[in-house]
């Protein structure tokens, strides 16, 4: 009677999970990541970092017009005397008041400056290398939530096999005392039984963690709980991927992987940087035109022993000049040491690019493989489960008539569960290695995300 009663309240926590709240997607926390996912806020500020870097760059090749103001207002009072011999001081004062305005404004205009032009060219292959990275980044915020997603589903899976494994095991362990207890089974049956049994419960308590720290994963990218997902539909095929040929994946990872492109425009930048730092010895040409205007007005007043005199004075001066300067560094003993380092940095960059094309070569025959290898695995593993259901029988009917003992049935049970597993993990691991192969080919989009969410069903709860 008490387990009718727990069973009875485990179905209805079950149902009132499934009507409390509705089973969050693929897609729903995809979309919750776009915008919450810190890493990736990270990625998109940094994209508009690089972006910046061309402006910057580009800046040294425009013109620079500056302008120029000023006023001043001065005043002045002074007192002198002068003394002859035998006669008075003779005293005089002098006050002055004057304003003066002024205003300019200078253009200058690179003509030819070949390092500002390769650090324009270095500018630009950076703002597209931040471009290649955010769309990399975007790239691995997908694998991330697919690979978060699928742990949970996996986890709930696992969780959910173990606890019918550790049910089985225990009717069965019940059976063993029963027929022990009229006699008709030894006790080292019993406690062949308590043994698996005492296994299988610690399994479950370890799987039932694990679906906890899964579902912890996805709060990490969406900064919400998510307690209850969709589960993946009972008939989602694996498939081969289309075109099957290695080799065009190969071709399709050297045109549009983001991290190699990245590299490959990290290696121009230091090109460009190496030749900026040749360009020093050459000469610049710059143009210059100014134009000014001053205007300034004032009175003085002085006040002298002969009698008080006054003057204004009042002045406007404007003029503008144009020229062309050239300069040349003759001698400077730290322009040899930078070409040869920035050289020596462009051939680095050029073998760091030629890594990464072998390694991605690499990574895409590897996880070409790995599909075509996990597609088989899946349909063997479903085939397993079916061919474990077929020994369990005929080794209970065995027990029954005592050819075999309570170990093997055990283990054929056991047999069973693992089948489960392996195929659910088989169907994870399919769909992932999927997914990282359009990523290293540089074809993953969000249509794989929606496309996935298709095949998942909102009816199959997956509750934490």
């Amino acid at each position: 009677m008490l387990k009718v009663k727990q069973g009875f309240l485990t179905l209805c926590s079950v149902l009132l999970i499934s009507q409390g709240s509705s089973a969050d997607s693929l897609k729903d926390i995809y979309e919750l990541a776009l915008q919450s996912d810190p890493t990736l806020r990270a990625a998109r500020a940094n994209f508009q970092v690089g972006q910046e870097t061309k402006n910057i760059s580009r800046a040294y090749l425009l013109p620079v017009i500056t302008a120029t103001g000023s006023y001043q207002e001065t005043e002045g009072d002074s007192e002198s005397a002068r003394i002859y011999f035998g006669g008075e001081p003779a005293l005089s004062n002098q006050f002055s008041d004057s304003k003066e305005t002024a205003y300019g404004v200078s253009l200058r205009q690179p003509l030819f400056d070949m390092p500002a032009w390769y650090q324009f060219q270095r500018g630009k292959a950076l703002s597209e290398s931040a471009a290649a990275q955010f769309a990399a980044d975007q790239q691995t915020l997908i694998l991330r939530v697919s690979s978060a997603y699928l742990g949970a589903l996996r986890a709930y899976d696992n969780n959910e096999t173990r606890k019918a494994e550790q049910r089985a095991i225990q009717r069965q362990l019940e059976q063993t005392r029963e027929r022990f207890e009229v006699g008709l089974l030894p006790v080292t049956d019993v406690h062949e039984a308590q043994a698996v049994f005492d296994d299988a419960l610690v399994n479950s308590l370890e799987a039932r963690g694990a679906v906890n720290i899964a579902f912890d994963a996805l709060q990490v990218l969406t900064g919400k709980n998510h307690n209850v997902l969709s589960g993946l539909k009972d008939d989602f095929m694996a498939t081969n991927p289309e075109p099957l040929s290695s080799e065009e994946w190969v071709n399709f990872s050297l045109s549009s992987n983001y991290q190699l492109k990245t590299a490959k425009l990290g290696k121009d930048a230091t090109y460009n940087l190496a030749k900026a730092a040749t360009a020093e010895l050459f000469p610049t040409i710059t143009f210059n035109a100014n134009y000014s205007n001053r205007d300034s007005d004032g009175t003085t007043i002085a006040y002298l022993p002969t009698g008080n005199a006054m003057a204004n004075t009042f002045s406007n001066s404007d003029g503008h000049s144009f020229s062309v300067n050239l300069s040349m560094p003759l001698w400077s003993s730290g322009i040899n040491a930078g070409r040869r380092q920035y050289k020596q940095q462009a051939i680095a960059s050029s073998e760091n690019f030629e890594v990464a094309k072998r390694n991605t070569v690499q990574t895409a025959r590897s996880r070409h493989q790995l599909v075509i290898t996990n597609a088989a695995r899946v349909k063997a593993r479903k085939q397993a489960i079916t061919s474990a259901d077929s020994a369990l029988g005929a080794t209970q009917a065995g027990y029954e008539v005592g050819t075999r003992n309570i170990v093997d049935v055990l283990a054929a049970q056991r047999s069973v569960f693992q089948a489960k597993r392996n195929y659910a993990n088989a169907r994870y691991d399919y769909i992932f290695a999927m997914m990282s192969l359009k990523e290293v080919a540089g074809q993953l989009s969000p249509d794989d995300i929606y496309q996935l969410n298709a095949w998942l069903d909102p009816s199959l709860a997956v509750a934490k």
